[in-house]
């Protein structure tokens, strides 16, 4: 049997040090890091920047990352949480409040878009989330979007097209095609990802819950009291559909660390039908 990580994932050290502790620690013990895949998705690049000297195995779907990290295939994984422009990644979301995997790092990256064409477009190949970001670009031209699992997926998609169509992907996905025009993301765009572990325990400046509470009036407020009498920072509330019933929904919270939130977290479980902490972490802008 393959021997497992010994080392803690050093992220959990923030400031400018972290990603050369990264580097060691990738370099000593050679995790093996699930992404979401094929490689050169912006998701590699990000499993590629935190674990440099790692084994990195992609996947094919956001689920599939933490079902390799729980069964112990993996020693992390790593998946887009948050964009700036287009919010929460629901995939993402629906799988923290599923599976035991819990963020314990949170990278930060600046994306860039670019597009690729053959001839005049009448089908666009990108990832949904890609796609939210570059509206503008993809109304002028008035073709078919077909989504793919990731943006390096839209590519291997694109490369098997003939004439009359497109692709939105990242610089490093598209870099063979010399005329490939870059920065068509509506604004300036950041992703947060996530890197997960099953066997972890993180720490940092931020903690992440998902919850759900009673279908009555109040619920909500409720719940969220113990974190406002506290004066806790949130930073993040994002709501899912269960997919247990319709119009049944849970909740997933952000909050600042700080004295007091065990206190807040033990109290909110008094009002909730279901609270589980997914992450604790420091956010490290590469």
């Amino acid at each position: 049997m393959r021997e497992r990580a010994k080392y803690n994932v050093p992220p959990l050290i923030d400031g400018a040090l972290a990603p050369v502790i990264a580097r060691e620690v990738s370099r000593k013990s050679k995790p093996v890091v699930a992404y979401l895949g094929p490689e050169r998705s912006f998701t590699w690049e990000a499993a590629a920047a935190v674990f440099p000297h790692s084994e990195r195995v992609p996947c094919a779907s956001i689920t599939d990352v933490f079902r390799e990290v729980e069964r112990g295939a993996a020693d992390y994984g790593v998946v887009p949480f948050i964009n700036s422009l287009e919010g929460p990644v629901g995939e993402t979301v629906d799988a923290l409040a599923v599976y035991s995997a819990r963020i314990i790092a949170m990278y930060e990256i600046r994306i860039v878009l670019c597009m690729a064409r053959k001839g005049t477009p009448r089908v666009v190949y990108t990832h949904p989330h890609a796609a939210a970001q570059a509206r503008r670009v993809l109304s002028t031209l008035g073709a078919e979007v077909v989504y793919t699992p990731s943006t390096s997926k839209a590519v291997e998609e694109f490369e098997r097209c003939g004439e009359g169509c497109a692709v939105i992907a990242s610089p490093r996905a598209l870099e063979r095609y010399a005329d490939k025009v870059c920065g068509v993301e509506d604004g300036e765009s950041y992703t947060r990802f996530a890197v997960l572990s099953s066997r972890a325990e993180g720490a940092g400046e931020r903690v992440a819950l998902v919850f759900a509470v009673p279908n009555v009036a109040g619920a909500l407020y409720r719940a969220l009291g113990p974190i406002a009498r506290r004066g806790i920072n949130m930073t993040l509330i994002y709501s899912r559909p269960t997919r247990l019933s319709p119009w049944d929904y849970f909740f997933l919270a952000e909050l600042e660390s700080s004295e007091g939130l065990d206190g807040a977290v033990r109290e909110m479980a008094e009002c909730t039908t279901m609270l589980k902490v997914v992450g604790r972490y420091n956010i490290i802008r590469l």
